[in-house]
């Protein structure tokens, strides 16, 4: 909900209340810290010492069940370096570990494409108003905290029709203590920021927010105030935007300094603790040192714009300002932005089946999302047996020579958390079918 800016000394709930709003994407930069930090391990590191600077990345690691309703399998996932990668990066303002409500109000999906030699990002914004599995529609910042990485992620495929291979989850609190263990940031500022009520320290009162225009060097607390200030930047949260990505670059480029492999120690540490995901930790450094080397040009971003008709402010019944998405739009911007991500998956048919007990629409639901990414589907149907405790992805090879699984087939198994398998299912026309079971999100409350 967009809240008008404050002047003067104000109430601790109203500067509060602005800080929620703008801090929370900051937990992006950090999963994106961890990925730049992993690349920089993997280019300076070989052999021994590859192993010896994984195993101190082991604590950014939080291997842990989602706490917050049912979520894809904390166990790691099987990644194919040749393929495309896509990863949805959320983040708290709390650790991953800690049991508080989680609102997900910075939300990021990447992709890196190793054929084209490409990478993508797009935002999410934190006010879409989406059907969240299970709980109706709420703002899509309430998927992680409701239903865990599973609902977040199938509520942006849903919504972007882009499958979500992996998802991190991250908090922004190590971002001041990164940055000064870098050796600090040096960023390129627009045009001057002056802001006279930025929240104190104490989040209770106003102080004076002055950052000079140009070239400037900066340590973790300024790096974190010129992130989140938005009210004064033209445009202000698309300028912010803007800012946020000079940051990132800017801290990729610290992280890449030849002195930094003597500050190893403080890096590993200034992000101990503060990542969930169910990425291999060992491709870590490989993914990200291929980010790395990638040229500025091969690079692309996007955000969520009115002049596209891709959102439109809009009040719910309940009087909340929310974001209402197009979805033909939205789905026309992400498969030009992830065009790599999105090609192997067509050409090949998918039957979806419901494999669980109860009333929950999962089969019709899915189906749905894969229509979404442009993925030939055949009706949904309930399984031959309505007991399957986890989700399975076959590949049908009664109507093939071969056994080659198609990419769709590895893809939708990356989604849903499984391996591959095959099996013969004569007469069906559909290569490859999945089987929902009891693991995959309620979608109907």
């Amino acid at each position: 909900m967009a809240h008008p800016p404050v002047s003067g000394t104000a109430p601790r709930r109203q500067v509060r209340r602005r800080m929620g709003r703008r801090a929370r994407w900051l937990a992006a930069v950090l999963g994106a810290a961890v990925v730049a930090a992993g690349a920089w391990l993997g280019v300076r590191s070989a052999g021994g010492p590859l192993g010896l600077a994984m195993r101190a990345l082991g604590p950014l690691v939080v291997t842990r069940r989602p706490a917050h309703g049912k979520g894809r399998p904390s166990a790691i996932v099987p990644y194919r370096p040749s393929d495309p990668v896509t990863i949805l990066v959320m983040g708290t303002e709390v650790a991953p570990s800690y049991a508080a409500p989680q609102l997900t109000d910075s939300i990021m999906l990447v992709a890196y494409d190793p054929v084209h030699h490409t990478a993508s990002a797009i935002s999410v914004p934190r006010d879409l108003w989406v059907d969240v599995p299970g709980y109706g529609y709420q703002r899509i910042n309430t998927a992680y905290e409701n239903v865990g990485p599973a609902g977040a992620a199938l509520a942006v495929e849903k919504y972007f029709g882009i499958p979500v291979d992996y998802y991190a989850v991250v908090n922004y609190t190590s971002l001041v203590r990164l940055v000064d263990a870098v050796g600090g940031v040096t960023v390129n500022v627009p045009q001057r920021i002056y802001d006279p009520c930025y929240p104190n320290a104490l989040e209770n009162a106003c102080t004076v927010l002055s950052i000079p225009a140009g070239t400037q060097h900066m340590n973790g607390t300024e790096a974190l105030k010129f992130a989140r200030e938005r009210h004064a930047v033209p445009g202000e949260d698309l300028g912010r935007q803007a800012d946020q990505m000079a940051l990132l670059m800017a801290l990729r480029s610290a992280l890449l300094r030849p002195l930094n492999i003597f500050r190893l120690p403080a890096i590993v540490g200034a992000l101990s603790g503060t990542v969930d995901t169910n990425l291999p930790l060992n491709e870590l450094p490989g993914l990200a040192r291929a980010v790395l080397r990638l040229p500025k040009a091969s690079i692309h971003t996007s955000v969520l714009s009115y002049s596209t008709g891709a959102i439109a402010n809009w009040v719910t019944p309940g009087q909340a300002d929310v974001l209402l998405p197009n979805v033909s739009v939205i789905h026309q911007e992400t498969a030009a932005l992830f065009s790599g991500v999105l090609h192997g998956l067509r050409g090949v048919t998918v039957r979806v089946e419901d494999g669980a007990a109860g009333n929950q629409p999962r089969a019709t639901y899915f189906t749905s999302v894969l229509q979404g990414m442009g993925i030939a589907t055949l009706p949904p149907r309930t399984a031959s047996r309505t007991n399957y405790r986890h989700n399975h992805v076959y590949v049908n090879v009664a109507i093939a020579r071969t056994h080659t699984v198609p990419e769709v087939a590895r893809v939708l198994a990356e989604t849903l958390g499984c391996t591959v398998q095959t099996r013969s299912i004569p007469g069906l026309s559909a290569r490859v079918v999945v089987v929902l079971g009891a693991a995959f999100p309620n979608v109907r409350p």
